[in-house]
């Protein structure tokens, strides 16, 4: 493409130069990640922030300094929230989201020792329930099994590296402190000295990166696409360029409700539908704004019954609009009073604005539309209870 555009459409030359610096980064990121942290069993995963990684690994000079920032970041109580609700996207998952509940509650709590207990019967769970023809759980695994199809967990110091650890053999009772998730040893009972945060921690960004297994293996077993044609691919990188260009020119607004336009701004005539349809108990429509990657291949009937079963428990009785935040390119947050399950509450929840292709929209593109950016009625309670 840099060299095309030394002949033609010159302008697309920095976009394409932008492109490729930020993929270098992000390589070079993973695999500085890998050299500094991979030897302790630590997997970079889809959650993980590029940018806060390069961070971690720029201001800190050792594996111990590195390891003690990245644990930081799953203490974080905002973002592991956000993460949590992320794995709430995969079946298998989703019906252990209890158990994923009440090991981040005692995560936060500190009650690390039961933390564990509750992440190693989820990640065994979920990977028997991801290929029932098999009913194998990550416990009976091999390393090799677990190999992630293009993927950062992927990485030979990734998933099937740390697996090492989770299957090591132990029989004999161990009493001093371990900092690897020795699932052998901590369920069979020999291991007694597991209740820090390193082991905790570990389990989460095992568990993360299970997800991101997953994903991966489903995507490898598609039919491959057509490899794209030259003019395809050209194309592809030109709305890629347009897209950045919108995105690092825009600046975050907020539009309060009972100023002139506000019913004419771009979503809020789909955040009302999307409210309406929940005061209304119909469920059909509450449905239509479920992220795309929950539907999987759900029919009407059975996206209705998710959507009753998700938002049923939260009686949305009135509503008032208070304004609306552009915070992103492609986001929107909603902010309003609101009445729920006979209690005042003030709610915010976010929506994203996509294409035909499920690519990220931006104003004015024809074929777009908003969606919920979570499909978790009890997040956008500011103050329930």
């Amino acid at each position: 493409m840099k060299l095309l555009t030394r002949v033609v459409a010159r302008e697309q030359r920095a976009g394409i130069v932008e492109v490729e610096e930020q993929m270098k980064s992000l390589l070079d990121t993973v695999d500085r990640f890998y050299d500094r942290l991979g030897e302790r069993s630590w997997i970079f995963h889809d959650l993980l922030s590029p940018d806060a990684v390069g961070a971690i690994l720029d201001e800190t000079d050792t594996a111990e300094e590195a390891e003690q920032r990245l644990i930081e970041l799953y203490q974080d109580s905002s973002k592991m929230k956000f993460w949590v609700m992320r794995l709430r996207n995969r079946d298998g998952l989703r019906q252990r989201s209890h158990q994923i509940e009440r090991a981040h509650a005692h995560y936060q709590a500190g009650c690390y020792d039961s933390c564990v207990l509750h992440l190693i019967a989820v990640m065994d769970g979920f990977v028997s329930d991801f290929q029932a023809g098999e009913r194998k759980g990550l416990h009976a695994r091999k390393p090799e099994e677990m190999y992630a199809w293009d993927s950062v967990v992927g990485h030979h110091l990734g998933l099937t590296h740390a697996m090492q650890a989770f299957l090591l053999p132990m029989y004999k009772r161990r009493d001093e402190s371990v900092f690897e998730v020795h699932r052998h040893g901590i369920m069979h009972g020999a291991v007694t000295q597991f209740d820090n945060e390193v082991v905790a921690s570990k389990a989460w960004n095992m568990l993360f990166a299970l997800a991101d297994w997953a994903t991966a293996t489903e995507q490898s077993a598609k039919p491959q696409p057509t490899p794209p044609t030259l003019g395809g691919v050209w194309s592809q990188l030109k709305e890629q360029v347009s897209y950045r260009r919108v995105r690092d020119d825009f600046e975050p607004f907020t539009v309060e409700a009972d100023s002139d336009g506000f019913e004419g701004c771009d979503g809020v005539g789909d955040a009302r539908r999307f409210l309406d349809s929940w005061v209304a108990q119909q469920w059909g429509r509450v449905a239509e704004f479920c992220p795309t990657q929950l539907r999987g291949s759900k029919s009407k009937g059975q996206q209705a019954l998710f959507a009753r079963d998700t938002f049923g428990r939260y009686p949305l009785t009135r509503y008032q609009l208070n304004r609306v935040t552009y915070d992103q390119v492609s986001t929107m947050a909603v902010e309003m009073l609101a009445v729920v399950d006979a209690a005042e509450v003030t709610m915010t929840f976010r929506m994203v604005r996509y294409k035909d292709d499920h690519d990220l929209a931006v104003a004015g593109e024809s074929g777009a539309w908003w969606e919920l950016a979570v499909w978790a009625p009890h997040t956008y309670l500011d103050n329930e209870g």
